[in-house]
């Protein structure tokens, strides 16, 4: 994809430029490519090598390209993997209702398998109540 948006980038600016036979039929179109194709080229990148998570002093933060969202350690309630997915989902508290009971939202978050339990474990010993939890395994 960044070979793709480069190379319309540098046709663009040769069309502008009027380099051997390529001319620009349409200026402002050019003009506008060639500041909307870096941009593009910049939102893939953040997504593609933005997207992670990071253990904070006291809460957990998922970052999905530019987002960032901030989750409390004393909020989160339960991980959960399964062996069919290449995400591991998080459960947590957003408030509480009039009754007294949380509502909870979850996230999935994309890791490899193999670090599931290493993630998990991390994400237990600093949030106090969740709990981890794995389906999907078969029984022997």
């Amino acid at each position: 994809m960044i070979i793709i948006v480069a190379a319309a980038l540098v046709v663009n600016v040769l069309k502008l430029a009027e380099v051997g036979s390529m001319r620009s039929y349409n200026h402002p179109l050019d003009i506008t490519a060639c500041v909307i194709l870096p941009l593009i080229a910049a939102c893939a990148a953040a997504f593609v090598w933005g997207s992670g998570y990071t253990f904070g002093k006291n809460a957990l933060f998922v970052n999905i390209g530019f987002a960032v969202k901030k989750i409390p350690y004393d909020r989160i309630l339960k991980l959960r993997s399964d062996e069919k997915r290449s995400a591991l989902a998080l459960y947590y508290a957003l408030t509480v209702t009039e009754n007294g009971a949380p509502a909870v939202r979850g996230e999935m978050i994309r890791i490899d398998p193999e670090l599931f339990d290493e993630f998990a474990k991390t994400a237990t010993s600093l949030a106090k109540k969740a709990e981890y939890e794995i389906v999907g395994e078969e029984e022997e």
